[in-house]
């Protein structure tokens, strides 16, 4: 009855008032961030890793990563209208479209993309962050806590966040591989990425990271269980999957770990 083309205009019309016909979200210029940001007008967001924005970001802005969105949605606005200018490594960076999608979907509708992002920002000198830490770690280290015992196993914790190991305490003794018996290093990496190296003494158990799961089934039953990934970004989510009974004996090293075989460094963040 119609030809191609009128099927074609008649599918478009179909699909127009649901808004597939174009973006929900719009791209803004360095110019328009600054006067938003200036203006104290909308929420920048920064989709990049957490390593990468903690090495360097916009003033004020928090990061939310595309693979912890589902986890981190509950700590948005709760108005959907609430403008947000997100951002990530400049124009060639897809993070920042790909969370505003995810964004949109969820139905907030105020969502811009500033283009430029991190490297144009900085470029031009306007206000950023980072938090840059040196280690020092060693045998001249000394916890300013107390250990805690952890069924049996004596361990110091970070003063400021108790699911964390003071990294700079045990990073000495995971690369010698003498830290505390009792204790099980978990890497929570792919299988492959285990292979290429990994810290001594330490067990492979791969968090799935779409489904946001643990195999809880090949945990170690008994015993304090630290775990460590590259930049302790998966080791996080896989401790927040935990069972609260489990997590009161687990740990997150947070960390970069870099591994070539069996030659590592471990920088504490």
């Amino acid at each position: 009855m119609f030809g191609t083309r009128w099927r074609i205009f008649i599918l478009i019309a179909l699909l127009l008032p649901y808004g597939l016909a174009a973006s929900a979200w719009k791209r803004i210029d360095l110019k328009e961030a600054k006067a938003r940001y200036d203006a104290y007008s909308a929420l920048f967001i920064d989709a990049r890793s957490f390593p990468r924005y903690r090495e360097g970001t916009i003033m004020r802005a928090v990061n939310v990563p595309i693979r912890r969105f589902k986890r981190m949605l509950k700590w948005l606005p709760a108005d959907k209208a609430a403008p947000m200018v997100l951002f990530c490594d400049g124009p060639q960076c897809g993070l920042a479209p790909k969370l505003a999608d995810r964004l949109v979907k969820a139905g907030y509708h105020e969502v811009k993309v500033y283009a430029g992002g991190y490297p144009e920002w900085k470029r031009h000198n306007l206000p950023v962050m980072g938090a840059p830490k040196p280690c020092d770690c060693g045998d001249n280290y000394r916890p300013k806590a107390d250990p805690v015992a952890v069924e049996g196993t004596a361990l110091y914790l970070d003063p400021e966040d108790e699911s964390r190991i003071d990294a700079r305490w045990i990073a000495p003794l995971l690369l010698k591989g003498t830290f505390p018996n009792g204790l099980h290093l978990i890497d929570v990496r792919k299988a492959s990425q285990f292979a290429k190296g990994h810290l001594p003494r330490a067990e492979n158990l791969p968090f799935d990271e779409e489904a946001m799961t643990l195999d809880l089934s090949k945990l170690p039953p008994k015993g304090p269980i630290l775990f460590t990934c590259k930049h302790g970004s998966i080791s996080s989510d896989a401790w927040f999957s935990l069972p609260e009974s489990i997590q009161k004996r687990a740990f997150i090293l947070d960390a970069d770990v870099v591994c070539t075989e069996n030659n590592c460094t471990i920088t504490p963040h």
